[in-house]
């Protein structure tokens, strides 16, 4: 996810220690008992000898290994592969029966998440043994497959893991087997990332690695397994690739009773809504053991089970309770005196972030003969476990719109010695301390169940997966293609009618409404979109309007984005803020203007859409009447705009491609959606819409300020690369380019309250529409090469060289002529060399103010201190020095004059 530099390496062995990147079959995946996956036929191994790269294969395994993790990235992507095309699979779960039993199918995945969050898997070989560190759990299971993987002795394999044993696999098993088939080719320790790409996509490829179809009797007496297909569980995917899987591994009692469970325990809970029983009532009835009735009733008594769950929650938060029952017979298969386990949970849903906390658990185990009858365990410590193992998952693969973004793990600290003895995680899938967890998934999707009415069955429950599932609920129904025509030519004619109908107005929003996970979700989509950049005029009030647009067809003047009823938004309704953000009609009907990119912020999420609702509903009212706009006749005819959006506004929501990383859709999604960013980079054609093709992201003039192309045809002397764009985007200098300045700074400001991820993966969507690469080792070179280029004064430029020496040159040179004490060399800024002066300009008369973006520098303005003539002698010495090779600006006096009056007016 994140490019690596090798500063993160530890300083000890430096040298030895090497960076590993897998390369999956394009079609892969298991689906059931049959494991389809494409053939490598042909790796040439030596086409990256040259640059010290080593190409590992084995079977269906391929995986490249180099001296640092971008090095691998890259040869990765260049490596040449020839694969067959697997054979179409034909497995299914056999066809429903015709009688009047219940039947229902439930799946477990072959790994319930990809990982906890991006960090690095290393392994080494020492002394004929595997020595693995990073986020894997110790098991004996995770040792024997990699001892039938490396067909080694399971003593000689050492996990010095600092993850716990989870109630599913995770891709960290799966990175794990990928190191150490790359450590042992080599000879090297090998550190792998364990990110969303490839694991996401392993996690995606092994969805379906357990399919049951269940029925019973409508009153549930008669259960039983109709169909059982697939495996318990799933060893690491080198194993299928390489061809080494052994059926043993293929068997998990503990793994077996924990699906069981949550298949039967979740059928009976539909039963039970079948019948509209109670679902402890349908269990009692169910249970025959005298002893598991009894720790039943305890736990639901304990758990008030008779007084239901009050929602009183908030307009995003619905509240849910479920019941779990187990019994394990003991080891001896002797039912009496195996455990018991009854669970019940409460669960709580943020019907907007789809995040599920487990806001209380009673829990109860009787372990017959073989343990005491403890009817009320801690809930503390098991409602940790859940909220680690079950509730905490991310999604794989990770959406678009997902703002989960945890912090970047370094490389741990690494030294070759010798295996330390070796130490297995206590616990197993279904156990934890002693406590059997058979009940724990079950009783979260049952409890998920009687909070959103939407039936989960299989897991995860991460906040993505649960949000499509209840927006897939609020969807209408199928209908029938002509109906569907239908719509689709009513919405084009309300499209092209000029009037649209106005929405009622509401009372405005408590401020209490919405929760506060929702609030701060909505604040993180505001900050993306720089709202308040907009919608703040000079000096102003935060979000009060007033700000002033010019444009070719007149001045429009943001309006007032508080919830004030009167003068803002706080009558309306989020139909009425939802259609403005996607269709650009107010709340009155009225069409807006395309300066109000709605024709960016119709690729929001839902989910975002609500919460950016949510967030400015939250937000002090301020009373600020609307300033008049000043267009020319006919463009202030707003009825004219429903031709326009015909024209030129696309409504569709964002589409992920599923041919990119999830780092290039999330970039995506914010640098096309809530970021806006080709409003402002892209010229606009006669009508005012952005031109598309070849002028895309090309380059324009917006507020008297350059936005620069953000394409190969960048103008920057030194050439991007997206560690630099990401630092650029995330401390808003680069030396390599220059500083933010003017209408940038302010959007760098609010990069700064993204997390690091997001930051990165825009840098990174940018750096391909740029063909940038990841990095770039001659770039300091070239920027070297700039900068000396630009040690001589000019011949024919003394004026402009007098203004220089006596305004600039004391922090711009600082006795040298290369970097200066303003940190930045003037010949590797971008503006310098663009085909246009304004920039330049811009920054002398105003100066460089980033308020919020610490470490951009400041500029003073000069303004009222040098006269039009000197400016202009300035300019065109600046030009002249620091860009050489470029041809002089023209009409720079004139760009002055209309710049200097544009600051006058100010």
């Amino acid at each position: 996810m994140n490019p690596i530099s090798d500063a993160q390496a530890p300083d000890t062995d430096k040298d030895a220690l090497r960076y590993g990147v897998v390369i999956r079959p394009p079609v892969y995946r298991l689906d059931a008992r049959a494991f389809v996956c494409s053939q490598l036929l042909h790796v040439d191994r030596e086409a990256l000898a040259e640059e010290g790269v080593t190409v590992v294969a084995d079977g269906n395994f391929v995986g490249v290994v180099a001296t640092s993790h971008e090095a691998a990235r890259r040869a990765a992507a260049r490596l040449p592969l020839r694969w067959s095309t697997p054979d179409r699979d034909a497995t299914a779960v056999g066809p429903a029966a015709t009688d009047a039993r219940l039947r229902r199918d439930y799946q477990w995945p072959g790994r319930l998440a990809w990982g906890a969050e991006p960090d690095w898997v290393i392994a080494d070989f020492i002394d004929g043994g595997l020595r693995l560190a990073g986020p894997v759990a110790s098991t004996e299971r995770l040792r024997g497959e990699l001892a039938c993987l490396l067909e080694s002795d399971p003593q000689r394999i050492h996990i010095d893991g600092d993850a716990e044993a989870g109630l599913g696999r995770q891709g960290s098993d799966d990175a794990a087997a990928d190191a150490a088939l790359l450590a042992r080719a080599i000879g090297r320790p090998v550190a792998v990332r364990l990110d969303p790409d490839p694991y996401a996509r392993d996690a995606e490829a092994l969805a379906r690695a357990r399919r049951l179809r269940v029925s019973g009797t409508a009153d549930g007496d008669d259960f039983r397994v109709d169909d059982d297909l697939g495996y318990v569980s799933v060893p690491p995917l080198a194993l299928w690739l390489t061809g080494r899987l052994t059926e043993n591994l293929l068997r998990d009692p503990d793994a077996a009773a924990l699906q069981f469970t949550f298949v039967q325990e979740s059928f009976l809970d539909e039963v039970a809504a079948a019948l509209g029983e109670d679902p402890v009532a349908l269990r009692l009835r169910h249970i025959k053991d005298p002893r598991g009735r009894q720790l039943l009733k305890s736990v639901a008594d304990q758990a008030a089970w008779d007084h239901p769950v009050e929602n009183d929650g908030g307009a995003d938060l619905v509240r849910g309770r479920g019941v779990a029952y187990s019994h394990r017979p003991s080891e001896s298969g002797d039912a009496g005196s195996g455990t018991r386990s009854a669970w019940i949970a409460d669960v709580e849903v943020n019907t907007v972030t789809g995040g599920v906390r487990l806001s209380r658990l009673v829990a109860g185990q009787d372990a017959g003969a073989d343990g005491p009858l403890r009817p009320l365990l801690d809930a503390t410590p098991l409602r940790d476990t859940l909220e680690r193992k079950l509730l905490g998952l991310p999604s794989s693969p990770p959406p678009a719109d997902d703002w989960a973004a945890p912090a970047d793990r370094k490389l741990p600290a690494w030294r070759p010695s010798s295996p330390p003895a070796r130490r297995d995680a206590p616990g197993t899938p279904a156990l934890s301390e002693g406590v059997d967890l058979s009940p724990a998934v079950a009783v979260v999707a049952n409890a998920l169940y009687d909070a959103t009415g939407v039936r989960f069955r299989s897991p995860p429950f991460s906040p993505a997966r649960v949000r499509a599932a209840l927006e897939e609920r609020a969807r209408p129904g199928k209908r029938r293609w002509w109906w569907a025509g239908a719509l689709a030519v009513t919405g084009l004619l309300a499209t092209l009618w000029p009037f649209r109908p106005s929405i009622a107005p509401v009372a405005r929003p408590a401020a209490n409404l919405y929760s506060a996970e929702t609030i701060e979700r909505g604040r993180l989509v505001a900050e993306a979109g720089d709202c308040a950049v907009c919608h703040t005029a000079e000096g102003g009030t935060v979000n009060l309007g007033g700000r002033p647009f010019e444009t070719p067809f007149g001045t429009l003047y943001s309006t007032n984005l508080t919830p004030d009823p009167d003068t803002g938004i706080g009558n309306w309704s989020f139909a009425a803020f939802e259609r403005a953000m996607r269709e650009g009609i107010g709340r009155d009907g009225r069409h807006l203007y395309p300066a109000f990119p709605y024709t960016d912020f119709a690729k929001i999420s839902d989910t975002d859409m609500q919460a950016l609702y949510a967030y400015l509903m939250a937000q002090p009212a301020v009373a600020a009447p609307a300033a008049q706009n000043e267009l020319r006749f006919p463009f202030n005819i707003r009825s004219m705009m429903a031709g326009w959006n015909l024209l030129f506004h696309d409504p569709a929501p964002f589409k992920p491609d599923p041919s990119r990383s999830a780092q290039w859709n999330r970039g995506a999604y914010l640098f096309e959606g809530a970021g806006h960013c080709g409003a402002c980079h892209t010229p606009r054609n006669l009508f005012g819409a952005e031109k598309g093709g070849d002028a895309r992201l090309s380059g324009a003039l917006v507020d008297g300020w350059e936005a620069p192309a953000l394409t190969a045809a960048s103008r920057s002397p030194a050439g991007w690369t997206e560690q630099s764009l990401f630092e650029y985007l995330r401390t808003g200098r680069s030396d390599a380019h220059g500083v933010a300045g003017g209408p940038m700074a302010p959007v760098v400001a609010g990069l700064a309250e993204l997390p690091e991820d997001d930051v990165r993966a825009i840098a990174h969507y940018v750096a391909t529409q740029m063909d940038a690469p990841l990095s770039d080792p001659a770039q300091s070179e070239r920027a070297a090469a700039v900068v000396a280029a630009s040690r001589a004064a000019p011949v024919g430029q003394e004026a402009g060289q007098r203004v220089f020496e006596g305004a600039c040159a004391a922090c711009h040179e600082n006795g040298t002529a290369t970097f200066t004490s303003a940190k930045q060399a003037l010949a590797l800024n971008t503006n310098l060399h663009s085909q246009r002066p304004d920039n330049v300009i811009q920054s002398i008369l105003g100066g460089v103010h980033a308020e919020g973006v610490a470490g951009a520098g400041e500029m003073p303005a000069f303004v009222h201190s040098l006269s039009d003539r000197q400016i202009v002698d300035l300019v065109q010495y600046l030009r002249a020095r620091f860009a050489p090779g470029e041809t002089p600006w023209k009409e720079v006096g004139k760009t002055v004059a209309d710049l200097r009056r544009e600051h006058d007016q100010q």
